[in-house]
């Protein structure tokens, strides 16, 4: 596979990071979080840091559409420097810098005309399911009362078994929206084949294309998977997640009948509290 023009090395990583053996992964892992430092090495001082053979590191390199590893490094010295904080950096700058990446990451994968598109679809929808386990579930949540305040028929649904009896109910007229970042969650992966089995329209938030739950929905929509930021401080998975969903309700917004639904909802919380 030959490096895509349109997006840089750490997302093509983070792209075919599934198909990548374990050992693999430990380069993957490595060059993601600490790229820029491998362009003062050469390929054994790489792989005694690893842990892996040269071998391995020379398959990587090919596997993502480098010839070989001095390939890998000019693809890696032509970007920005340094997505990671200095340890200088001050708490505040650290966590500007790790949201900066993960944005700049997603902006990548996401595709706008998808989105658009994507939001006509939710607005056709008789009903929308929204399903998430764990932090994707709290994701799940926030999105339904997003979605709730512009007046759609939406339910979350973060309880496994209410996640598998509501895709053996849902049908051709309905929406589900799954989030998964790993794309693996087998609960995920299964209610979602059982709801598509029904005829639902079934569109998934993933890091990873090639994932199952990517393979098998309609659709998706990419995100930067935050644990190839800094997996060891950077606590917060679910932001690109929410960062697309910010893009998505700003374009369902645009739309004036939603807009004023909206604003009907903020208006009659505002009016409650002050009678409180």
């Amino acid at each position: 596979m030959a490096v895509v023009d349109s997006m840089d090395i750490y997302m093509v990583i983070q792209q075919l990071y599934p198909s990548f053996s374990k050992k693999e992964q430990l380069v993957a892992n490595y060059i993601l979080q600490e790229g820029q430092s491998i362009n003062n090495m050469n390929i054994s001082v790489l792989a005694n840091h690893v842990g892996v053979s040269n071998g391995t590191i020379t398959h990587f390199c090919k596997k993502i559409g480098c010839n070989n590893f001095a390939e890998l490094k000019v693809q890696l010295g032509r970007l920005r420097t340094a997505t990671a904080p200095s340890a200088e950096d001050n708490i505040l700058i650290q966590v500007s810098k790790f949201y900066q990446t993960v944005i700049e990451r997603s902006n990548q994968l996401l595709d706008i005309t998808y989105l658009h598109r994507l939001a006509e679809a939710i607005k056709s929808a008789a009903r929308i399911y929204i399903y998430g386990i764990g932090s994707s579930g709290l994701s799940a949540k926030e999105m339904m009362l997003r979605l709730l305040r512009m007046g759609f028929n939406v339910q979350s649904i973060t309880d496994s078994h209410l996640m598998l009896i509501n895709s053996s109910i849902v049908n051709e007229n309905d929406f589900v929206i799954a989030i998964s970042s790993s794309g693996e969650t087998s609960v995920i992966v299964d209610a979602t084949r059982i709801a598509k089995n029904n005829g639902c329209k079934v569109i998934c938030l993933t890091s990873f294309s090639e994932s199952t739950l990517a393979q098998q929905v309609d659709s998706f929509i990419l995100v930067s998977n935050t644990l190839f930021v800094d997996k060891e401080r950077f606590v917060n998975s679910q932001f690109s997640v929410m960062y697309a969903i910010d893009i998505l309700c700003m374009i369902l917004l645009a739309d004036p009948d939603l807009n004023s639904r909206m604003q009907i909802t903020v208006n009659t919380i505002l009016e409650h509290n002050r009678m409180d």
